[in-house]
């Protein structure tokens, strides 16, 4: 995920090893029903709760997301533990036992050729370090990521022979699609899907791919929504402009994808090679994108984003429900498709 008021990018590589006075009492000021709890007195004005937390919506909207991330990452660890335990039971042996010959055991020795390939791969990041200087810590960078990744395999297979519920209550943002919004699908489709991105975001990019596997396999079933998040970097103005400015000549979806999928320095000049790459009228283009036609638009929607708690790009609403970062598209998927099981649940009944 890529923050807004920070440019760090994460390069994930395997060696990277919050009057009391006499007198009538006076009771406690209270709101009239219908007027909400009162906060403060200034004089005889009064302010209340619900005013702060319309001013606060952003970062109480973080924070109820936030304690739900963790609460369910405490609860996916308590799960693994349980059935870790009843698999163990069932096979009459401890849990460290179970571990060990499912995982431990399994675990390969990296051989010289595997070492060899992986500092290859990683050469450039290791700051001009031979491979007799590093290759202790990429072996065991390999040994460490080969338990990883039996330990998840085995923990998806113990889990297939179980059934669980999670019940956690994930909490759903109210996202409001206004009438200019850019969306593909159908309007009464059972599951919207609201991207707030930056087009200078790289991770927007790499979510991209993802993207496009829902589209293509949700075609009819998905309405999704383009909604801009500037993060103030120099060109995000000028390609949000322009996105805009093709839609205008009925190409904004092609546009928008472009942005997203092929390389460029969103200069002037690129973007509106761009348009002409899609038979645009380029006079045309350049003319709009040299004006500020939509930039209240385009800032409205990054202010609609930090109502709802946005920071960072990409972020996606799934019928409210949040999600962070360039997303697998296995993740959508999962939550598509729970989506779309509680509306035919409903329709049903």
């Amino acid at each position: 995920m890529h923050d807004r008021t920070t440019s760090a990018a994460v390069s994930a590589v395997l060696l990277a090893s919050l009057l009391s006075a006499c007198g009538q009492a006076k009771a406690p000021a209270t709101a009239v029903e219908g007027e909400g709890q009162v906060a403060a007195e200034i004089g005889t004005s009064k302010v209340t709760v619900a005013e702060v937390d319309a001013r606060a919506a952003g970062s109480l909207a973080r924070i109820e997301y936030e304690r739900y991330q963790a609460r369910r990452r405490a609860l996916d660890e308590i799960v693994a533990e349980r059935l870790l335990e009843e698999a163990a039971r069932l096979r009459g042996v401890s849990k460290e036992a179970l571990v060990k010959a499912e995982v431990d055991d399994k675990v390969k020795d990296p051989t010289e050729a595997d070492v060899a390939a992986t500092y290859e791969r990683h050469k450039s990041q290791l700051g001009g370090l031979a491979l007799a200087d590093v290759a202790d810590r990429i072996r065991t960078g390999l040994i460490q990521q080969d338990r990883s990744t039996l330990e998840a395999e085995f923990h998806s297979k113990i889990r297939a022979t179980t059934v669980v519920k999670v019940l956690l209550p994930e909490p759903r943002a109210d996202v409001k699609v206004p009438a200019s919004a850019a969306s593909i699908g159908p309007a009464d489709a059972k599951v919207t899907i609201v991207e707030f991105l930056d087009y200078q975001c790289p991770f927007c990019h790499r979510a991209q791919e993802s993207v496009d596997v829902v589209l293509k396999e949700y075609e009819g079933k998905v309405r999704f929504v383009h909604r801009d998040y500037l993060l103030g970097k120099p060109r995000s103005l000028a390609a949000a402009r322009a996105a805009r400015c093709a839609g205008e000549q009925g190409k904004f979806w092609e546009y928008h994808r472009g942005l997203l999928v092929q390389a460029g320095d969103l200069s002037d000049a690129d973007l509106t090679n761009r348009a002409k790459g899609l038979g645009l009228d380029g006079a045309r283009f350049a003319s709009c994108a040299a004006t500020d036609k939509f930039d209240a638009d385009i800032h409205s929607a990054t202010d609609a984003g930090g109502d709802l708690g946005v920071s960072g790009t990409p972020t996606f609403f799934v019928n409210g429900r949040r999600a962070v970062g360039a997303l697998p598209v296995e993740q959508f998927r999962e939550m598509i498709d729970a989506e779309l099981q509680a509306a035919n649940g409903r329709n049903s009944d």
